[in-house]
């Protein structure tokens, strides 16, 4: 399993008042962007192998500024439960960086543990040259490292998940993408199926779009196996539910919660923290 910081001074009421730093204060503002998915908003999910449930998994999107310029943030965090933790503790950590003004990723770092398997890695987008940089570092402190060419439009695997929000995705519909997962350049094909309706313990019954991606890569949540995935029809596009057969059990995961800005649906229906 597997698994998606601003430091903002603020004023409360007039009696509490923290100064900006310097390089704050002279921060450019957050550039206007037309996003399909909002700034802030955090996706709780939970993790069941079989009707067990063994962890959980939090997405989350933030603004990040760096050298003097704004950057969108993709978080995903993914860790196991007490109830699994002594047999196999997994703690993943994946997070993409992607430009505002140009919306193309930057940085895709992969930290994942899970039990004795560990892997470090970054990828750095060289979009002037239309190059991947990826970096590997070992425990030991060996670091491998290894360029190859990438096409205008490739994406990491999370910063694909996240664009993909805004696309239309008729039923019985099929398309390619091409993604950067590690150290390659991957095709990714998208079979769309029907709607059908996953149940969510704090949103009822939602009608979602089936979708039976085919590839032969690692993914956030899971590492191998046959997969499928349910998105929301409505406007936001959510992951509802993914499932992912293993030749040990089947893998699943279900939205729990939605949080952050707006009062739709999503936020009003949301369990109480």
């Amino acid at each position: 399993m597997k698994g998606i910081r601003i430091f903002i001074a603020v004023c409360f009421f007039g009696t509490v008042c923290i100064p900006l730093s310097a390089n704050e204060a002279e921060a450019p503002p957050k550039p206007e962007v037309d996003l399909p998915f909002p700034i802030g908003e955090v996706l709780e999910y939970g993790l069941f192998w079989g009707w067990i449930g063994v962890g959980t998994s939090v997405a989350e999107t933030r603004w990040e500024l760096r050298d003097n310029r704004w950057y969108i943030v993709i978080q995903f965090q993914t860790r196991t439960n007490h109830v699994l933790r002594r047999l196999y503790p997994v703690e993943d950590h994946v997070e993409t960086w992607i430009d505002a003004e140009t919306q193309r990723p930057v940085e895709f770092t992969t930290v994942l543990q899970a039990g004795r398997h560990y892997r470090n890695e970054k990828t750095t987008f060289d979009w002037e040259r239309n190059q991947a940089v990826y970096e590997r570092f070992h425990e030991d402190g060996r670091v491998e490292t290894k360029t190859y060419e990438i096409q205008d439009n490739a994406r990491d695997l999370v910063s694909f998940m996240y664009f993909m929000r805004n696309k239309d995705l008729p039923p019985d519909s099929s398309f390619e993408y091409e993604v950067v997962v590690n150290d390659k350049l991957y095709e990714l094909e998208v079979n769309t199926k029907g709607v059908e309706r996953v149940n969510l313990r704090n949103y009822g019954r939602i009608d979602s779009i089936r979708i039976d991606p085919r590839a032969s890569f690692e993914g956030v949540f899971v590492r191998r196996g046959e997969m499928s995935v349910w998105v929301s029809e409505d406007p936001r596009r959510i992951l509802t539910k993914l499932e992912v057969d293993t030749p040990f059990a089947s893998v699943k995961i279900l939205l729990r919660n939605v949080r952050g800005p707006g009062d739709d649906f999503w936020i009003r229906q949301a369990e109480p923290e």
